[in-house]
């Protein structure tokens, strides 16, 4: 490789362009970091660095010195020459080890010749190699060597210059160049390709407009913070954090109801998804945002509060979606995305009997704040069913099984049998109702959040005698079918059943009931009666109310109150959902 230093010889150092040049590249850098290209995720500690890998082959070194003379014996690139020739500053280091990088894993050969390729273009500020412990390198020769090295005299002699011409000049610059290795902690952050993208968002536009003293602060500072947080445990912070392993995420995908019946959604509506911008609340490992990118999305916006936001980012790089996929830590309601409005929302919030959780109430603040008016909720309804429960193996499973637990009677562990919604699965023959009700529909393009805590009638209608129904109840089901329309304005039929609901159009839906194909990790929720219900054998329907309202203790959870009329005495119970 030839000594591209030679074509441009010793360059003429003129004043103002260096300067204004060095300034250029500190504003794009703040820039970076402001905008959360460069965001700080962790803290770091120099136990975290890797060492140094060839810009030209895989090989691994104990520091930089000596990656740059394998460079230049193996590989006829000759590092300190390059950059002694042309001039190069702390930026431009930065730039030229990650241009190359960029060139080689493309295949192609840097053109080194024309260092305008990589000087002019802010993007190589970025790194290409996760945990490059090269680019550290490159702060530690700048410190090390200042005195020896003369641009680096050279050019700390053309800032005290501007300094005696411009004293507020001057003063901005001492600004900026005290919170460098701050920037430079975040830069390695981004290395290591953990980012939480809108962790300042928190603070809102008094945040963004504060100076960058204020922003992460020193390594003790972060510590001490996550201590504070740590100490002030919410509702939320159990919340998130049970979303933050991964095998809450293992049973999510592993069902295949909910993940591909998303996918279908996305891929079988492709020319929805063409060109378009699209927000992902809680987007968990990131797959729902994988497929609206692969679907020909322009941008994906991936929001999640909890740690697995770490996880989804590195998902996304490693599928090469970055430049499509934005990832974001923090929760939809405080932080502020870079566009005013998105065409489509995908969400999965659904928890169980649908409400659990309080996700939805995140999904429809991000809605009216960021849903174009003519945009898409994907999904776009979802239902509310209930019917009649029948079946003695689960209450002997459930409630019989604690007359005697190994000759001992333990009549004390029921009541919160009665008390509790219990999740379990329920096969067709175990619903004494020949059709479930729909006691609640959710239009997800309308509905708001005072909406989410509701009374409304229902009816159940009980199987025949001469089905095998023998007149008694043990209590109710509840489960939730999902749609997902091409359109906002597309009309669900109101005795569709989501299991069978595919129009042939694009649409399609699922259930979590007793006939869906397979089982879902959401289950169905059973409301059990504290005794079972006799019913007359001349009643064919029951009527009711059931009402759904957050508890105060957790406003995640629910409490569902029942009542129902028709049987040989009414029924009035409340049922955690905690």
């Amino acid at each position: 490789m030839s000594d591209p230093s030679e074509s441009f010889g010793q360059q003429e150092n003129k004043e103002s362009p260096a300067v204004e040049e060095f300034e250029s590249d500190l504003e794009d850098f703040e820039d970076l970091i402001k905008e959360n290209e460069l965001e700080s995720a962790s803290d770091w500690t120099n136990d975290d660095e890797t060492r140094p890998i060839c810009l030209f082959c895989e090989l691994t070194f104990d520091d930089a010195d000596a990656v740059w003379s394998h460079c230049a014996l193996d590989h006829s690139f000759d590092y300190n020459t390059l950059r002694r020739g042309l001039g190069l500053d702390f930026f431009g280091k930065l730039k030229l080890v990650n241009y190359i990088r960029s060139q080689v894993l493309h295949g192609k050969t840097p053109e080194l010749n024309q260092p305008e390729l990589f000087l002019e273009d802010s993007q190589y500020l970025k790194p290409v190699m996760e945990d490059d412990a090269l680019l550290f390198g490159i702060q530690d020769e700048d410190s090390e060597n200042e005195e020896e090295d003369a641009d680096v005299v050279y050019e700390k002699e053309q800032l005290q210059q501007i300094a005696k011409e411009s004293t507020e000049k001057a003063k901005s610059l001492q600004v900026q160049l005290s919170n460098l290795q701050l920037q430079f902690d975040e830069y390695k952050d981004i290395v290591r390709t953990i980012l939480n993208r809108g962790a300042d968002s928190d603070n809102g536009d008094e945040s963004s407009n504060s100076s960058s003293s204020s922003r992460s602060g020193s390594p003790d500072r972060r510590r001490r913070r996550k201590s504070e947080r740590k100490k002030k445990h919410t509702n939320d912070d159990h919340y998130f954090e049970s979303y933050a392993y991964n095998e809450i995420h293992e049973i999510m995908l592993k069902d295949t109801i909910r993940t591909e019946s998303y996918r279908d959604c996305i891929y079988d509506n492709k020319d929805i998804f063409k060109d378009k911008v699209v927000l992902d609340v809680g987007c968990g490992t990131g797959i729902l945002s994988m497929f609206a990118a692969k679907a020909g999305a322009k941008k994906v916006f991936a929001v999640d509060n909890s740690d697995i936001i770490e996880k989804a980012i590195a998902n996304v790089f490693e599928n090469g979606l970055e430049k499509i996929v934005q990832c974001y830590r923090g929760k939809i309601e405080e932080i502020t995305l870079p566009t005013p409005k998105v065409d489509i929302i995908i969400s999965e919030w659904m928890g169980y009997a649908l409400l659990y959780e309080a996700m939805l109430d995140s999904v429809l603040n991000a809605r009216d704040k960021y849903l174009d008016e003519d945009g898409l909720m994907a999904p776009s309804e979802c239902r509310l069913l209930v019917a009649g429960l029948r079946d003695d193996e689960f209450i002997n499973d459930k409630v019989n099984f604690w007359n005697d637990i190994y000759g001992f009677k333990m009549s004390a562990m029921k009541p919160r049998i009665f008390d509790d919604v219990i999740i379990e699965n329920f096969k067709p023959s175990s619903i004494a109702s020949p059709e479930p009700y729909v006691f609640r529909a959710l239009p997800l393009h309308t509905v708001t959040v005072a909406d989410l805590e509701f009374s409304s009638p229902f009816k159940i209608s009980l199987n025949s005698r001469e089905s095998g129904f023998d007149g008694i109840l043990d209590g109710l089901v509840i489960y939730f079918d999902t749609y997902f329309t091409r359109s906002r304005d597309e009309v669900i039929p109101a005795d569709a059943r989501a299991e069978s609901f595919k129009p042939g159009n694009g649409s399609l839906g699922f259930t979590t009931g007793p006939w869906g194909p397979k089982y879902t990790h959401w289950r169905s929720a059973a409301l059990l009666f504290n005794t079972p219900l006799s019913v007359p054998e001349d009643v064919t329907e029951l009527t009711g109310t059931i009402s759904y309202a957050k508890r105060k203790v957790n406003s995640r959870e629910y409490a569902i109150s029942l009542e129902l009329n028709g049987g040989k005495k009414p029924i009035k119970q409340t049922y955690m959902m905690r």
